[in-house]
Formats: structure tokens, C-alpha cells, sequence
């Protein structure tokens, strides 16, 4: 039996409370001289690999609001379009943390395909410590995490 409390992340299973975090991934590219690539982000918080853009929404957030703010606080750009795709990526953490005096399990997040107009990115030092523009082949090569990286194929273009 499941349940959605208060915050449309809280699931009630056998007796046990658990949270799964709710959110966006963004597929973030640009097309420049004929050629696509996409963004990379090298995670160091929590774990460490590539991956792309992605955050947790807050209370009252919605998706389209929560895209705009982590590309805004992930990449520090403002300008850009998306495109909601029907995709989900859904994932357990490998660890249960405490948040909020509540245990969170894992996380899904809708995925967006995002089309930015420049190169220069600002990431936030806190949780990347690179970035790689590359095609959809390194892209694939890269990605840390199988999971993500059937999602990616399904999704870039």
C-alpha cells in the first residue's frame, strides 16, 4: 500500500516511512557549426563521475520552476529552451542519509532536453568540479552511471 504525504515525496510501505527525492535532470546541449554537444558535469559531492545537470525540487516548486533554478545555480545560465520528455530517471541512493529527521532512499527525476545558445557555463564549485562539452558518442563513454546513460540514448537526438 502506498501512500503520498504532505510533500508528494513521503511513501508509506509495510509499517516503514522512506522519501524519495522529487526533481529534474536536464540533457543540456548546443548546436554550433552544424554539431551538437552535449554538457557534462564531473560530480565531487556525495560521489564522484559525470553526469548531467540535475537537482531536487523544493516544497511548492514546480518542475518548470526547479529546471529553471538548478540550470540557473548548476550552469549560471538564464537563457535557454526545454522540452519535457515522458522520461523518468528513477534511482536509489546506495546509502539511506538523514534529512529533515526523515530517511531518504533515492530520487526520480523528469527529464528535460535543454537547448542553451553559449558555451560558458558557471558551475557551482560546491557540487562539480568540471564540465566537458562533447558529442553524443564521449557523452555515452563518459556518463558514470548505466542508468543514466539508457536514458540518455532514448532521449539526445
Amino acid at each position: 500500500m502506498k501512500m503520498v504525504k504532505k510533500r508528494n515525496f513521503l511513501e508509506h510501505k509495510r509499517s516503514s516511512i522512506f522519501c524519495v527525492r522529487r526533481g529534474v535532470s536536464a540533457i543540456v546541449f548546443i548546436d554550433l557549426n552544424g554539431k551538437r554537444e552535449y554538457l557534462l558535469l564531473k560530480r565531487k559531492l556525495n560521489w564522484k563521475g559525470w553526469e548531467f545537470l540535475k537537482g531536487g525540487k523544493r516544497e511548492n516548486e514546480s518542475e518548470w520552476d526547479c529546471l529553471k533554478r538548478e540550470i540557473k545555480e548548476e550552469a549560471g545560465i538564464s537563457k535557454f529552451k526545454a522540452k519535457k520528455t515522458k522520461y523518468i530517471h528513477e534511482f536509489k541512493y546506495k546509502k539511506e542519509y538523514m534529512k529533515d529527521s526523515l530517511p531518504w532512499i533515492g530520487a526520480k527525476n523528469r527529464i528535460y532536453l535543454v537547448r542553451v545558445f553559449q558555451k560558458k557555463i558557471k558551475i557551482d564549485k560546491n557540487e562539480h568540479s568540471g564540465l566537458k562539452w562533447v558529442d553524443k558518442k564521449t557523452a555515452l563513454k563518459l556518463i558514470t552511471w548505466n542508468d543514466y546513460g539508457r536514458v540518455f540514448k532514448k532521449v539526445a537526438v
